[in-house]
């Protein structure tokens, strides 16, 4: 398998749902040399982990608990984390359409190319979020505005 990198080796969040998949990501990744922060079942544990240490990379399934991943896929695109996304059975909106998306069945070595590829490009692409005094007032967001509000 290829290796995440060298010496201290990227963190990469995991947010999957199902105990499993969850756990097998996270001996997959932490194989390749690789932190593991999570794995986290529901959009809002993996957001509140944020406020620790940032991960160098995410890997979110689009099926979390209590609801779907892109409240979370617009604090990593605002903060600047690179990620890839899971299928499942939410659409994926096409604000979405340039991040890495996995099939529910696939092969731990391009997950791993994923991470080895984008690490050091943390904060690279972060964005203002135009919706962020909503979010924080916790007013409700439709699916669709919020991703369309971060590709701004």
């Amino acid at each position: 398998m290829h290796e995440c990198g060298g010496e201290g080796g990227p963190t990469v969040l995991v947010a999957e749902p199902q105990a499993l998949p969850g756990m097998w990501l996270e001996d997959r990744l932490q194989e390749a040399g690789c932190a593991v922060s999570g794995p986290y079942a529901t959009c809002a544990d993996a957001a509140l982990s944020l406020d620790g240490a940032p991960p160098d990379f995410a890997i979110v399934s689009v099926d979390l608990n209590q609801g779907s991943c892109f409240p979370l896929a617009c604090t990593l695109r605002r903060r600047g984390i690179p990620f890839a996304l899971i299928a499942g059975s939410a659409r994926i909106p096409a604000a979405f359409s340039d991040v890495p998306l996995f099939e529910r069945l696939f092969d731990a070595r391009d997950m791993v190319s994923e991470v080895a590829a984008r690490r050091g490009k943390r904060g690279s692409g972060a964005r203002a979020c135009p919706m962020q005094s909503r979010i924080a007032a916790g007013e409700p967001l439709a699916l669709d505005q919020c991703p369309l509000a971060c590709r701004a």
